[in-house]
């Protein structure tokens, strides 16, 4: 695809886009640990199946300031978290070899990862079991920049605010 291709497609994405109303799903943190979250540093894992979705969601990041790594398959995903320690994962469900809900169930039980922010993005209405697995937050598709982007520094914000480790400290009501 040339990026003269490229340039007209996502400019007909982003007109498409803006007409669709979507809304994101975000839930008390459970386990408020510090992370990475200063935004010109923050590294996002996407774990997408679907490459053109994965350059999307990386050129939507990209352009936010996010600095941006990629899995196409859970497993592969766990090891780079493993390996990279990001402030935020950013998973479809239907990866291979290890769905993104099982993905999220195992980076919540891994004493060092159980600190990461783990954002379900699918086309699966899986609200329910998103949050089940001890997803920080769930965004249906089809993908909007805006949204995407907003939810992302959403999370990490909060997630800076209720850290033990900032000097706003954890606030009464919110789970530690």
């Amino acid at each position: 695809m040339s990026v003269v291709h490229r340039t007209v497609f996502l400019v007909i994405l982003r007109v498409w886009h803006v007409r669709l109303r979507l809304n994101a799903v975000v839930w008390p943190c459970r386990n408020c640990e510090s992370v990475n979250t200063d935004e010109a540093s923050a590294l996002v894992l996407v774990v997408e199946r679907d490459p053109h979705v994965r350059e999307l969601e990386s050129f939507f990041l990209n352009e936010a300031g996010f600095a941006v790594d990629f899995a196409e398959d859970g497993i592969a995903a766990l090891q780079l978290a493993r390996e990279r320690r990001p402030a935020i994962i950013v998973t479809e469900i239907m990866v291979p070899k290890l769905d993104g809900l099982a993905l999220c169930r195992a980076v919540k039980q891994d004493p060092e990862l159980a600190d990461t922010v783990v954002l379900i993005f699918s086309i699966l209405a899986a609200h329910g079991r998103a949050r089940d697995a001890g997803a920080d937050a769930f965004l249906i598709k089809p993908l909007a920049e805006q949204r995407l982007v907003q939810t992302v520094r959403e999370l990490l914000e909060r997630r800076a605010a209720t850290s033990p480790h900032t000097a706003a400290g954890t606030q009464p009501g919110q789970l530690p």
